[in-house]
């Protein structure tokens, strides 16, 4: 390579963690199979690692310069370089090849670097063309130019003045260029007092930084940058090895820049000096800096020079041979990505290429300040540099008189070392960048000056981040209210804590550490997890059971993530309320539709009622009207709730409550009311059923089951269908009332006595807490023809009050043991009640005057009655089609019942 370049990024190697060796990149980065070798992102590769037990390259973080790879513990390696090694193509990732070709338009590229750079083909093309269409630079040649010569990675354009040759070689970053004036003759040519070269500029523009040149785009992004232009003749002697030879004269040019000429001026009085040494090189160089890893070296005696852009071939060090030079090389490693992480290990890899000692020479590696600009640095503008020692090698290479071959050294190999804790510093402050200088342990000594190879040097680091605070706290068990969120009520001393940890490495978390304090000083541990929680995968929720349990009161809870190194931030405080004591005192209360224990039948079916419900320390109720859900609602005031409730049947609605603190502590209550049915409406027993201890109500809602003693059952009147056999120690009922007794109902029945009795006996009845309200029955214990005795007779009787005295309305009509179908009504508009016996003489009923005043709140049953809280005047006979009816019937409709199966 020429002394001067145009270059781009600094290039890298790829080191092994066993080895740190240098590795060929793949062509492309195909998907990786099971336990391959790469995974397209950085948590797949961790996960990979983590199952593989081995490294894994993250190929998202791939760069020309840097791998990053995953270790199975969770760590990540960087490995850093300063030259590129590789190529981003659109086929994927390609070695770096410099071998330059023609192109099909004639133009000579290189196969894979990473600058875009094109050479031209000879003619008036431009000799370099510079950057993408969008901001480009083309550098034009004041002479057309002959068709280059293609050898390698170098396009040699012959005599393109006499005697003089220009030379373009591609680089890994980019490319040298250098006018070779090969004899005094050729020097003397006046064109080369001036060398003018004509812009051609797209989207780019010229601007001076000191005495070196930046193009710049629209953004004032550095696209390219010029070191000071050299020019230096050959060295008197060429037997020393290349490292050692020294330029017999070198001097600074002047250049000048206009938005469209770069302007060179070769000092004269070396170009024409008597004592010049041919061939002599004039080199306008330019480089495309690097963001992240970079490099350049300074010299002493050239304090103010910049060598951005010269002898990028090898980094000196050292005091040069011959010269009493001193040389120092600065390197700049971008460090964005460790951003608050932990530095487990950090190694830096050098490879002298000469050393001038046999015996070796003692090189050294210091930690320097950071130099802003890399392109302009010199000693001058680094002499005051910080440094900070890392450690000393030495170094062996000499082929050419020792020999030793070039010798690899690693800086701080091994965790816990300088170069661990300079990273680590650099990294908590915040850096994004750190700087190293390799410079000899005796600078004034010639016998220490080294020649190192860029492409060997490489910074490798382990390291871990921080595991982020996790995220999405909640409460996911006995939590009533504001689960999610600080605030939380739950019922239990032993709640479950949740969080999902979260890291930048992913994989999994080594730990999850909750704790609870009191929330009053947040001051006093309550309860904490310790190692309880283990191995819980990034993204996934870790759950945690508070124990030891809590007792009421008032807490908060925080939780951490932590790795094999580090655990990281705690959340935000989640305050919490213990509370296990539930509401208490629920009840329900509703004017339009009073309670079923009052007896009082309200509204109807599908008529709104407003309801008010309380519990002491309530939030919120939920109702279930007879079997259907209605749903929760938020109290409406402090510890109650009032709403409308619409009832979907007459007869018992069943209104179940349940009040719920904000910890979801539950009461239940229920709460049942009576609900009028319509005057249309009508039950009936069929007792068709033949066997069993129930009977269906048509319609349903109302079914009979056996009370008390056997289940007996016979055939219906007229030998159909079926009937209850009662003998005297068994009744039926239902398990709420079926009418409203205090409007205006009809009973009816088909009975048959067993025998004639003394005793009082009951078909139908209805029950109140003591005693029954109506009785359709058999009696011998009244006089109800007026003479003399008691007679047998059917009655409908009713009570004034619950246990109260009857009015009882009776025939002595067909009072015998066949089948008779009886009908007892109540008609409240005119106070009467009656009672019809079956046959053809309807008009010879007794009726009675009474008023209803109450309403029996207990079971319709059949086979007996109700008297002071005890079961009485149980039936001994049959009874078959029991019916009742809200209204009183006429008589055609009460033949229209008899008529009935």
């Amino acid at each position: 390579m020429g002394v001067g370049s145009w270059t781009r990024v600094g290039s890298a190697v790829a080191l092994l963690a066993a080895g740190l060796v240098l590795q060929p990149v793949p062509r492309s980065a195909a998907a990786p199979p099971p336990c391959g070798v790469a995974a397209p992102t950085q948590r797949g590769a961790l996960v990979d690692a983590a199952r593989c037990g081995r490294r894994i390259e993250d190929l998202s973080a791939r760069t020309e310069t840097d791998q990053v790879l995953a270790n199975p513990d969770g760590t990540l390696t960087a490995i850093k370089a300063l030259e590129p090694q590789r190529v981003r193509t659109r086929d994927g990732w390609r070695p770096i090849d410099t071998s330059l070709r023609f192109d099909a338009d004639g133009g000579v590229v290189a196969g894979a670097i990473t600058a875009d750079v094109r050479f031209s083909g000879g003619g008036l093309a431009p000799l370099v063309t510079l950057g993408a269409p969008d901001a480009q630079v083309g550098l034009l040649a004041p002479w057309p130019l002959p068709t280059p010569v293609l050898s390698g990675d170098t396009a040699t354009y012959p005599d393109v003045l006499p005697g003089v040759d220009l030379r373009l070689s591609a680089t890994p970053a980019g490319f040298t260029q250098l006018l070779v004036v090969r004899t005094a003759q050729a020097a003397a040519n006046p064109a080369l007092e001036r060398l003018r070269f004509r812009l051609d500029r797209r989207g780019a523009s010229i601007r001076h930084n000191g005495d070196a040149l930046e193009v710049v785009d629209g953004a004032g992004t550095v696209l390219f940058a010029s070191g000071a232009a050299l020019m230096w003749d050959t060295p008197v002697s060429t037997a020393l090895p290349i490292s050692e030879q020294v330029p017999h004269r070198v001097e600074r040019m002047a250049v000048a820049a206009t938005d469209t000429e770069l302007t060179l001026t070769p000092a004269l009085d070396m170009l024409r000096a008597a004592d010049a040494t041919f061939p002599m090189y004039i080199d306008p160089a330019f480089s495309k800096p690097n963001m992240g890893s970079n490099w350049t070296h300074v010299n002493e005696c050239s304090p103010g020079t910049s060598y951005y852009t010269q002898y990028r071939a090898g980094m000196r060090v050292g005091n040069q041979w011959n010269t009493d030079c001193t040389w120092r090389t600065f390197m700049q490693f971008a460090i964005g990505e460790m951003s608050g992480s932990k530095i487990i290990s950090a190694q830096f890899v050098a490879t002298a290429d000469h050393v001038a000692a046999c015996d070796g020479a003692d090189e050294q590696l210091w930690r320097a300040s950071y130099i802003s600009n890399m392109s302009a640095a010199t000693w001058n503008s680094t002499k005051g540099s910080t440094f900070t020692l890392v450690g000393t090698k030495k170094f062996e290479a000499n082929e050419s008189s020792c020999p030793d071959p070039d010798d690899q050294q690693i800086f701080d190999e091994g965790a816990g070392g300088t170069l661990d804790g300079q990273l680590q510093s650099a990294v908590t402050a915040g850096n994004t960048t750190i700087t190293y200088a390799l410079r000899a342990r005796y600078e004034t000594d010639q016998y220490s000056w080294s020649y190192f190879l860029p492409g060997s040097i490489a910074l490798q680091v382990t390291f871990n981040h921080t595991p982020s605070v996790p995220r999405t706290q909640q409460i996911t068990t006995d939590c009533g209210s504001s689960c999610a969120a600080s605030g939380a009520q739950v019922r239990s001393g032993t709640p479950t804590l949740q969080a999902i940890p979260d890291d930048p490495n992913g994989g999994t978390l080594s730990r999850v550490e909750f704790e609870v304090y009191d929330q009053a000083t947040r001051a006093t541990l309550k309860a904490a997890s310790g190692t309880a929680v283990t191995n819980r995968a990034v993204d996934q929720a870790a759950p945690w059971q508070v124990t030891p349990a809590l007792p009421q009161g008032a807490y908060s809870w925080r939780v951490r993530g932590c790795d094999a190194y580090l655990c990281g931030g705690y959340t935000s405080w989640f305050d919490f309320t213990v509370d296990t004591s539930p509401p208490t005192g629920l009840g329900a209360s509703s004017a339009a539709y009073p309670a079923k224990s009052t007896g009082v039948w309200s509204g109807g079916s599908g008529q709104p009622g407003t309801f008010t419900i309380t519990a002491s320390g309530a939030s919120k109720f939920e109702l279930t009207l007879n079997g259907v859900n209605k749903g929760w609602s938020d109290a409406t005031s402090a510890d109650t709730w009032t709403g409308d409730v619409t009832p979907d049947r007459d007869g018992v609605n069943v209104l179940s409550m349940r009040a719920a603190d904000l910890a979801g502590n539950l009461t239940t209550a229920t709460y049942e009311f009576l609900v009028k049915p319509a005057a249309t409406k009508s039950w009936v027993w069929g007792l068709n059923e033949g066997t069993g201890t129930s009977a269906a109500s048509a319609p349903t809602g109302y079914p009979l089951a056996l009370g008390a003693g056997t289940a007996l059952w016979t055939q219906g009147r007229g030998g159909a269908g079926g009937a209850l056999s009662l003998n005297g120690t068994a009744h039926w009922t239902t398990a709420n009332p079926v009418i409203d007794t205090t409007a205006s109902f009809t009973v009816t029945a088909w009975v048959r006595l067993s025998g004639l009795t003394a005793a009082p006996i009951t078909a139908v009845s209805q029950d109140g807490a003591s005693g029954s309200q109506f009785r359709l029955q058999y009696r011998t214990d009244l006089d109800v023809d007026g003479a003399a005795g008691a007679d047998p007779a059917w009655c409908f009787a009713m009570f004034a009050a619950d246990g109260g005295a009857e009015t009882a309305a009776c025939s002595t009509e067909s009072a015998g043991t066949d089948w008779v179908h009886l009908t007892g009504t109540y008609d409240k508009a005119n106070g009467r009640i009656r009672i019809f016996v079956g046959g053809l003489n309807f008009d010879d009923t007794d009726t009675k005057a009474f008023t209803s005043t109450w309403s029996a709140a207990g079971g319709w049953v059949i086979g007996g009655a109700k008297a002071v809280g005890a079961r009485t005047q149980l039936w001994s006979g049959a009874v078959d089609r029991v019916a009742v009816y809200q209204k009183v019937l006429t008589a055609s409709e009460i033949s229209s019942d008899m008529a009935q199966a």
